[in-house]
């Protein structure tokens, strides 16, 4: 794979959580672990913003914060590199998986996730920019936040996805976009890893979108929205491993990431390291310490 490049985006303003300041601590903490060769920052705007007129909360700063990861992104892109997303909502992962879209002809998308994210403006309850993401990714949302290139529906696969309103249950079956769900590794990580591998089978590169709510809440829960009966931390690791493995990542993004006080921090940060790890283990050389720890 290409080898990464880290983009630390401290971004809260996509999420609904009274508590989304927590998002922009979690990046932080996760810094001094990201080697500072490998390490760009992204401006993310102080103030909250507002809706511009739109049913997106917030849509201002998130269009600014894009941007700046659109600026950001782009030597990298130019360097071949893959970038990586670290810290912030959701919503951070758009610049991301823009920027994979443009680097390959045929590009498959894992969006590891308890939710979809596939809230459309106009009918989203919270109007929260992280619940439409993939509606986003997907070109189907505010015209300020659509991805440009779209993703395809087609070569989009949910992992972990169990938390699902109606509307959203909806798109799943009219786009035809597969979820694989926990249970597949009830018997065995060889399960969900053989689905993945099927669906990315002949992709010239893949995104991997992981919103860490994708966990069970019993391994990780540094997290607002904890959802029960999700993936382990061994099923996640390894189905990237997997799937690096197999076809070249082309990008990444790993969210939501807020502890709620210094000794939840201790207690998950490892975690969060371990799918970096994982991400980053299709590269030869090791680009951080993540990449030092057990799968």
């Amino acid at each position: 794979m290409a080898r990464p490049m880290f983009f630390l985006m401290p971004q809260w303003q996509g999420s609904p959580s009274a508590r989304a300041m927590q998002l922009a601590e979690g990046a932080e903490l996760l810094r001094e672990d990201l080697p500072a060769s490998a390490l760009r920052e992204v401006a993310v705007p102080l103030e909250a913003g507002d809706a511009m007129g739109t049913p997106v909360a917030r849509l201002s700063s998130l269009v600014r914060a894009r941007e700046a990861a659109r600026t950001a992104i782009e030597p990298a892109l130019a360097e071949g590199r893959a970038p990586i997303i670290v810290g912030g909502d959701c919503t951070t992962s758009l610049a991301g998986v823009e920027a994979a879209a443009r680097s390959v002809d045929r590009l498959a998308v894992l969006w590891f996730d308890a939710h979809p994210d596939l809230q459309h403006p106009s009918t989203s309850p919270s109007g929260s920019a992280s619940g439409m993401t993939l509606r986003h990714a997907l070109g189907d949302g505010s015209a300020d936040l659509n991805a440009a290139p779209a993703v395809q529906a087609g070569d989009l696969t949910l992992v972990g996805a169990r938390a699902i309103d109606p509307e959203e249950e909806d798109e799943l079956q009219r786009l035809e976009i597969p979820v694989l769900r926990a249970s597949l590794a009830e018997n065995g990580e060889d399960g969900l890893r053989s689905a993945i591998l099927d669906r990315i089978a002949g992709a010239d590169g893949v995104y991997i979108h992981v919103d860490l709510d994708v966990l069970d809440p019993a391994e990780f829960g540094s997290v607002h929205s904890p959802v029960p009966f999700g993936l382990s931390v061994a099923q996640l690791t390894g189905a990237i491993r997997a799937a690096v493995a197999d076809v070249p990542l082309a990008g990444a993004a790993i969210c939501e990431f807020a502890p709620a006080d210094r000794d939840r921090a201790v207690e998950d940060l490892p975690t969060v390291l371990r799918t970096l790890g994982a991400l980053t283990s299709g590269s030869a050389p090791q680009t951080a310490r993540a990449e030092a720890g057990p799968a």
